[in-house]
């Protein structure tokens, strides 16, 4: 079932971008976080909806990390962004 939920950007955070990064503010928490590398690639692939898996699949194409690993990142980091305010689940 967890599958088949999809991860998307909350409507509200303002973002931008610095030098490759991601730079965001969430209204949430009025904090502000900026992503690396992964982590703006994992932005720039929600700009439409995705799952857990589509987004591992997209990822270890652009990325040397084995499929394991990269799920175990990816799910930690979209809970940390959900958790954030600006990534939510459909």
């Amino acid at each position: 079932m967890a599958e088949c939920q999809k991860y998307c950007r909350a409507e509200d955070v303002v973002a931008t971008e610095l030098d490759g990064n991601i730079l965001l503010l969430s209204p949430q928490s009025w904090r502000y976080l900026e992503f690396d590398k992964t982590g703006s690639a994992i932005w720039a692939l929600l700009d439409t909806p995705r799952t857990l898996p589509s987004l591992v699949e997209a990822l270890t194409v652009m990325f040397e990390v084995d499929e394991a690993t990269c799920a175990a990142d990816t799910k930690s980091f979209l809970d940390e962004m959900n958790a954030e305010g600006v990534v939510r689940l459909t």
